[in-house]
This record gives C-alpha cells, structure tokens and sequence, in this order.
C-alpha cells in the first residue's frame, strides 16, 4: 500500500517544494512535547469564520501540503483560515519507512511501537487556534491526502464535536476504528479516489495482503457513512470532461437527505490514480476537478445545514 507513496509518489507530490524552508513552521506545546503547525490567516479575516485542517501524508510535510493543495487560494477568495499541522517523525526505521518519517498515527503496522496521540494533538491544537483567533468552533473542519485522510476519518470517528465534517482524499479506514465507529454521532463525509490508485487500493486490502494493517475498501466505506448519516436519496452525475487526455473522468456520487441534513458526496476519478486533483504547482493527474474548491463547497454547504 503505502510504500510506493514513500519513494515515487513522494518525489512527484513534493518536488516543487525542496527549496521550501521550515521557518514559517510554528511552535505549539503538547503535554511537554514540541509539536509544529502552519496557519494561514487571509487578510481581514473576520471573528467567528471558519477553520480548516489539511493534513499531509506520509512522508510528506505541512509546507508539502500547503503548495500541492493550494488551500490558500481558496481560503483568501472565501474567507476561512486555514491550519496545516505537521506530523511527526517516526522513532525508528521500519519495513517500508525510515526513522524521522513524517507520519499521522491510524494503526499502522510498521508504526506498532509509536504512541503519539494524534487525535489529541489535532483537536488541541484546533481548540487553541479558535480561542486564540476566535475561530467559530461550529464551523471547523479537517480535510488530509493519503495517511492525512486516513486521519481525517479517525477524527470523524472520533472527535465529531471539533470536526463537524471531513474531506478525506485517496485516504482509508482501518479496520479497527471502522468497526468501531458507531460510537459517536455521524459528521458529513467528502471523498475523492481514482479507481486506478495503487497506494491506497480503491478494493482496500481487509486481508492484510501488504502488512500495513487491513483496511476497507472505499466502496465500503462510503456505505459505512451514507448509512451511519441515514442518507434517504442518491445523485449521480458525470463532471464535464474538461480535459480529455488525462486519461480519467470523475463521476460524482451525492447521498443526501440525512440525519441533522447531513451528506455523503464521493467523487469517483475512474482511472485515477493516488492524487489531489489537479495538483500544483503542475497539474499531475484528473484536470477535470478542483478538489480544494470542492471542498470548500462541501463545508460551506455542510454549515447550511
């Protein structure tokens, strides 16, 4: 699964971002440990707006993230701030990882002997940036590419009242917080994978055929949370095919209808491949979505609700 992510995927994700320095990477103190985040605020920002988490994936960084998803852009035109946190660094080489490797802790195997409590590092930090910036705690939300979406769901599972919705892109739910995610009350879900992904499996790996960990496959996922949001009504439809030599078209799955108004969009990109559609800074795979744009269309309809 992950292990292609770490080598080629990484250097075509990130490649744009090797001059990139750390410095405008922030400090923020967790029970005595020294954890790090970026936070875009648009000029004239006004109280009470929202906030939005984009996490990174394995391997990658919170300046990685912040150029290749281009969040900024639409924070600026719409008027939310935006927080990129910073994941740490594995404590020892693995399988498929090396030691220092920037990583959201879900489950992983190769992440066994880690105990760094990330769905408290995130919720913290988001309660301390809308304390600090007074950020509306109503309108929060957590988006995250690869291990950052698998994250983005853990957080859904588990700490609904900071995240009233997420965007999880080419990420998975593991096993073990999939069945136990009932426990809490539903959030609305934005997903977007390409059929074609051979990082993390669109058919999920439940065997634990690459010994990550078993996790779902996205067709079951989604099912997960029309049913756990009681969606009663479902909406096909086909994206304009913008541009037709990317080898890909994106079919748009909206369940709505549900409890508290709650809903379920997946964008499936078939024969998409491990990507935040279009990309930047050079356009690296489905140029037929705007992912950050959508889903900041998806938060903005999720706070009508």
């Amino acid at each position: 699964m992950k292990y292609f992510l770490l080598n080629s995927l990484t250097i075509v994700l990130f490649v744009s971002c090797k001059n990139t320095t750390e410095q405008n990477l922030i400090a923020f103190d967790m029970n005595g440990e020294t954890r790090q985040y970026i936070l875009h605020r648009p000029d004239g920002l006004q109280e009470n707006s929202p906030l939005v988490f984009v996490l990174h994936g394995l391997g990658g960084s919170a300046n990685g993230i912040r150029e290749y998803s281009q969040m900024d852009k639409v924070a600026d035109k719409n008027g939310f701030a935006v927080c990129y946190p910073q994941g740490t660094g594995g404590s020892e080489d693995t399988k498929y990882t090396k030691k220092g490797t920037h990583f959201w802790n879900v489950g992983y195997e190769v992440h066994k002997n880690e105990t760094v409590d990330d769905v408290e590092f995130i919720t913290s930090l988001a309660t301390f940036l809308q304390k600090k910036y007074n950020l509306d705690p109503e309108k929060t939300f957590c988006s995250g590419m690869s291990n950052g979406g698998d994250m983005s769901y853990l957080l859904g599972c588990q700490a609904p009242d900071v995240f009233k919705a997420i965007a999880p892109i080419t990420g998975c739910m593991m096993e073990w917080f999939y069945d136990s995610c009932n426990e809490n009350d539903p959030v609305p879900v934005f997903h977007v994978h390409g059929t074609a992904d051979n990082t993390t499996y669109y058919a999920g790996d439940e065997d634990n055929s690459d010994e990550w960990g078993a996790y779902m496959g996205v067709e079951r996922t989604i099912n997960l949370w029309v049913k756990r949001n009681e969606c009663t009504t479902t909406i096909i439809d086909t994206l304009a095919d913008i541009d037709p030599n990317d080898g890909s078209i994106v079919v748009s799955h909206k369940y709505i209808g549900g409890r508290n108004n709650n809903e379920v969009w997946f964008y499936k990109v078939i024969g998409g491949d491990h990507e935040w559609p279009p990309g930047w800074p050079v356009k690296s795979g489905n140029g037929d979505l705007n992912t950050s744009a959508e889903i900041w269309k998806f938060f903005q309809h999720s706070m009508k609700n």
